[in-house]
Order: C-alpha cells, then sequence, then structure tokens
C-alpha cells in the first residue's frame, strides 16, 4: 500500500439501553458519543472504519452513495468523534506498519486525514518546536507540545526521524539512508501540520521565537498554564478522586499536632474584633518591607494564629470519596489545606533559633533542625531573592504535602498548590499589616536546600512558598 495517513477507532463500541430504547455508543475514558444507525449512510462509514483504519477517501466514498446529504451527515458525525479524540489520526508506511497515531486533544485539530500542508516540500526548512516535550505515556513515546491541539504516539522509527529535527532540516538533509521516503515525507508533513516541527524563515529563526507573544514564554510555564486552564479530550481533570479505590484518605494533618514543644501564646481574638484596624486601612498600608527587626514570641503566636491555625477539625464519614478536613482562617482547595507552615528563625526573643515546624492545632512549635549551614542557607537565600541587607529575623515557609491533594485532584493538583500559596501569603501580609509588622513575599526559594535542612523527601513535602516577616 503507499503510505497514508489513516482514519482509526480509539474506543469500544457497547449497547446501552435507556427507558427501552438501546442505542450502541462509542467510548472511551472521558469521552462517549452515540454511534451512528447501522441503515444511514454515516452507519455504513463507521462499520466500514470498524473493521479496520482506512483513508478518508474510502468512508467518504461509502458515505456518499446515497448523495451528498449522507456525505454531509458522515462528516459531520466524524467531526465530533475526532474532537472527542475517538477517531484518531494512524500514518502508516508502504508495509502497513503504524509510524505514529495522532490522537486529537482539543476541539479545534486538524483534519490530517483529508490535508496537508504545502509548506512541507522537500525544499522546506523545518525544525522541532522547542514547546515540544517526549515522554512516556501507557508504554508509549508521546511527543506533544502545549501549542498542538493533538499528540503523537510514536514507533521507534519515528521517534528517530523526530530527533533529527533538532536542528533545522530539509527532507532533502534527512533523505539519505531512509527506506521509505514518501512515508517519512507523509509523516513530516502531519507533524508540521500539528505545529510539533516548525517551519525556519530565512533569517533562521522560528516563527513561534519571533512571535512577540510566544517568544516570552517558556515552556514548561506554557505546559503548566495549558494543562490546567485548557480542557483536553482523554485529560481527566478535576476533583476525579482517582485514587480513592487504591489507598484510604489522606489524613487533614500530616505530622502529629495537639502537644507541641514550644507552646506559642495566644492572641485576644474579642479584643482583636474590636479593636484592630480597619479593614480598608489594612489594604492601603499593605507593602513589601526588605528591612526587619527582631520580633517576640507573642508577635509571632499571634501572627501564626491569625493566619494558619485550625480553627476546627472535621472527620470524615462513611463515604469512600470523603476525607477529613480542617477550617482555617483561609481558604484551601477543597478545604483540604495541604499546606504547612515551617519557621526558620534567626532573631526572635523568646524562641531559640533554628527550623520549627508549626503544630496549627495545639498553636506551638516543634523544632526540626538546630541552627546549621543549612538552616543558614535557607535565610541566605531569602536575602538574595529580596535584594535585602540582611537575612530575615523570621523566614516562613510554606511546605505542599502533595499527595493529599493529588487523592482527590487530577490534572491541578499542583496548579490549585501554587493558588494555595498566594491564599496565604496574602492572609500573612494582610496580618502583618494589621499588627504592625514588616513582611515581604519572596517571588522564589530553594526546595532542595528544604528538604536538606528538614531531612524531608522533597517530592513527598518540599517547599513551594516563603515570606519573611519581622518587626
Amino acid at each position: 500500500m503507499n503510505p497514508a495517513v489513516l482514519l482509526a477507532v480509539r474506543g469500544d463500541v457497547h449497547d446501552v439501553t435507556i427507558d427501552g430504547v438501546t442505542a450502541s455508543m462509542l467510548a472511551r475514558t472521558g469521552s462517549t458519543i452515540a454511534a451512528p444507525l447501522v441503515d444511514t449512510p454515516e452507519g455504513r462509514a463507521f462499520e466500514r472504519l470498524r473493521q479496520g483504519p482506512t483513508t478518508a477517501d474510502t468512508l467518504d466514498a461509502i458515505a456518499a452513495v446515497d448523495g451528498a446529504n449522507g456525505l454531509a451527515r458522515w462528516l459531520l458525525w466524524s467531526g465530533r468523534a475526532v474532537r472527542r479524540g475517538l477517531l484518531v489520526y494512524r500514518v502508516v508506511d508502504s508495509d502497513g506498519a503504524t509510524l505514529a497515531e495522532f490522537v486529537p486533544v482539543r476541539g479545534d485539530a486538524p483534519d490530517l486525514a483529508r490535508a496537508l500542508p504545502s509548506s512541507t516540500t522537500a525544499t522546506a526548512r523545518l525544525q522541532l518546536s522547542r514547546f515540544a516535550i517526549l515522554h512516556r505515556r501507557d508504554g508509549m513515546l508521546v511527543l506533544e507540545s502545549p501549542l498542538a491541539a493533538v499528540r503523537a504516539e510514536l514507533s521507534s522509527r519515528a521517534v528517530a526521524l523526530v530527533t533529527t529535527f533538532g536542528e533545522a532540516r530539509t527532507l532533502d538533509d534527512i533523505a539519505a539512508g531512509q527506506a521509505d521516503l514518501e512515508a517519512v515525507r507523509t509523516l513530516v508533513a502531519v507533524l508540521a501540520t500539528t505545529g510539533i516541527l516548525v517551519a525556519v524563515g530565512g533569517d533562521g529563526r522560528l516563527d513561534e521565537d519571533r512571535d512577540p507573544v510566544l517568544s516570552q514564554w517558556e515552556p514548561h510555564d506554557l505546559l503548566l498554564h495549558t494543562r490546567t486552564r485548557t480542557s483536553q479530550v482523554d485529560e481527566p481533570r478535576g476533583g476525579t478522586f482517582r485514587f480513592a479505590d487504591q489507598r484510604p484518605a489522606p489524613p487533614a494533618l500530616r505530622h502529629p499536632v495537639g502537644a507541641p514543644a514550644l507552646t506559642l501564646p495566644r492572641p485576644d481574638l474579642d479584643r482583636l474584633m474590636a479593636e484592630d484596624l480597619p479593614f480598608a486601612r489594612v489594604m492601603e498600608e499593605r507593602e513589601s518591607r526588605r528591612r526587619l527587626g527582631m520580633l517576640n514570641a507573642a508577635q509571632l503566636g499571634e501572627f501564626l494564629y491569625r493566619t494558619v491555625r485550625v480553627r476546627r477539625q472535621i472527620t470524615a464519614g462513611d463515604d469512600p470519596e470523603a476525607y477529613p478536613r480542617t477550617d482555617r482562617p483561609h481558604a484551601a482547595a477543597g478545604g483540604m489545606h495541604e499546606l504547612i507552615t515551617y519557621l526558620a528563625i534567626t532573631d526572635c526573643d523568646g524562641i531559640p533559633a533554628g527550623l520549627y515546624r508549626y503544630d496549627p492545632v495545639g498553636h506551638g512549635l516543634d523544632l526540626v533542625a538546630a541552627p546549621s549551614p543549612a538552616v543558614d542557607r535557607l535565610l541566605e537565600d531569602a536575602r538574595g531573592a529580596a535584594a535585602a541587607e540582611c537575612p530575615p529575623p523570621v523566614l516562613v515557609i510554606l511546605a505542599a504535602d502533595f499527595a493529599r491533594l493529588s487523592w482527590k485532584y487530577e490534572g491541578i493538583a499542583y496548579a490549585l498548590t501554587l493558588k494555595d500559596v498566594g491564599v496565604v501569603l496574602s492572609t500573612m501580609q494582610l496580618v502583618a499589616t494589621a499588627m504592625g509588622l514588616g513582611s515581604c513575599p519572596l517571588g522564589a526559594g530553594d526546595s532542595e536546600a528544604f528538604s536538606i535542612a528538614a531531612r524531608l523527601r522533597p517530592l513527598e513535602e518540599t517547599s513551594v512558598g516563603e515570606l519573611m516577616l519581622g518587626s
């Protein structure tokens, strides 16, 4: 056979009965569509497709036997199935072996079976997009880009071909040694249509690097943005509780609480609610301060009590998707409160220097590490991040219990963690302002240094946000 782009079914057909009416459904994880009726033009085309992958021209011809209306109905149904990832595109070589399969992940996926770009001639200079990412998924090597509306599942031959486009190449450049040049030409054309391969301009630059918007995005930032903000076919997202049937709900509090080694003073909330600064004034006076003086235990205790203490604990109940929660002064995704508060203290009257973990139930501190070069590095990194003259008297470090959020949330867990960090840091700055304290949230921190200082496994619990605090 000639090298071609074929349509193929990606899903299972099964019958469902609703109110006594039986219908066939084409379905796979996260996506379902009613299969066309058998005795219709679109139904006959679909039955041919179920027998095995074939060209779009073959299916169009079957649907068009009864006229233009049949073809239109087939194009409408197959277009919907493609957009839902239930029909995919398969590039095969002259022997019929699959080189790559292209799976639509968004509704704007191009029709790869009916049109290929004219720019993919032997003289077009192409290069792999800097946003392209190759990784393993379900036993396949997958090439995708946050800019592409399809992902490519590649054979080993296709992977070898893709790697040659690490620099700008033409088909003529790579023709030597290719056993099936027409199949290679077809695969390259499809990769260029998807945007995974990008045309190189006369100045040697890719369009994406010349674009004033795209040039300012880094690949990891754009990938996080698209994965957490754009709905994608067969990419579950949200509160899916994917681990609910594999492991019990994580505890509301990761570390032992209730009996801290060092108890902190508790503020008089009734007095604060009566005498505290008006909220509008707090908002207007909030600013980041980088010159900070000594705190005392009473100030630190009031600050933590007003920002991150546990007001009450909520049990899970019997529902397998229920989980224990805590109620705190600030909001958190799903009420899960996955953030754990650590404090690197150098200058706080009444509290010895060291790295501590806050007990939000017992309202106190537990020593994690005595003063050390590792703790000093955290403080020095904070000073550098803020361009401050001296390390802060207290460095608040927010660490995330990653397993807690990911037990419930899929696809957006890390993005939710970052949002929760923003909520907590904002709460802390407002409280610091109301108390007459100085604070400065930091834009960066060293998670590896924190893991070493706290002796924690990095991907299990590590730092995701920092704030300098002082008088």
